[in-house]
């Protein structure tokens, strides 16, 4: 089994990786297509260029990576939907499971202009999230399972319970939490990681960040929130069999 987790930029991916990376019975691979679309000589953006490209990470070796790995255990990998576009087909998603974790951009973006101002669109990463899972769900005939951030950071315990009733594997409860510590497979990217990694568990989004934008995203918001819009209609809600947290409070 692999276990794909399509992501946007600064959508709390890397944290819900970090519940797979607790559980101890998936090989975890991260970000695996990054390098191919930034490092390799089959690169799909010019933001490296002066790196010289290395071919061990064309796409198609990366894909035959995980593809060996998992006949010994099996895969989770996360990735940006966009790192994978340039090999978007029926026949590569077809060897996934494939998943989905969105954030509303009025969130999202802030947080990756800090990281990287520079950004274009493409690297916001919303369209080809959105055209990923038409493929997968109208192309592959994949059901629909899409994460929202939100509803994750609002309760983890039943939204990670629902993805994996979904994906008929056991589901957890201790995953959600953890202690800090260094993660190797972020090494290539660990700037981008330091909240995930000093964390210990997923915490709650502050209510005052959920929907402002200031004016000089305005552009991209407006880009990209008509797909995270379209995919916020198949967000998984938690399964009638988990307990939300104030529940079980109420309950004692």
């Amino acid at each position: 089994m692999i276990i794909a987790l399509w992501a946007v930029p600064r959508s709390v991916s890397t944290a819900f990786e970090r519940v797979f990376i607790e559980r101890g019975d998936f090989k975890i691979f991260h970000e695996p297509f990054s390098v191919s679309f930034y490092y390799s000589s089959e690169r799909g953006h010019s933001r490296y260029s002066e790196v010289q490209p290395r071919d061990e990470y064309n796409y198609e070796f990366i894909l035959n990576a995980v593809q060996k790995e998992s006949k010994e255990k099996s895969v989770f990998f996360k990735d940006m939907a966009y790192h994978f576009y340039p090999k978007m087909n029926k026949q590569n998603l077809s060897c996934f499971k494939n998943t989905f974790i969105i954030r509303n951009p009025a969130q999202s973006l802030p947080s990756l202009y800090k990281l990287l101002p520079d950004f274009d669109l493409e690297e916001t990463g919303y369209r080809e999230q959105y055209e990923l899972f038409k493929l997968v769900t109208q192309g592959c005939g994949q059901p629909p399972i899409v994460i929202d951030a939100n509803d994750l950071c609002e309760n983890p315990d039943a939204l990670i319970e629902a993805y994996c009733n979904r994906l008929e594997i056991p589901h957890i409860p201790s995953s959600t939490n953890w202690t800090p510590r260094e993660i190797p497979e972020w090494k290539t990217w660990e700037r981008w990681h330091l909240d995930a990694k000093e964390s210990t568990g997923i915490k709650k989004i502050e209510a005052d960040k959920e929907q402002t934008i200031d004016a000089h995203l305005k552009g991209f918001y407006e880009k990209c929130f008509p797909y995270y819009r379209e995919l916020h209609k198949y967000r998984l809600k938690p399964s009638s069999k988990a307990v939300f947290k104030g529940e079980l409070e109420e309950s004692k």
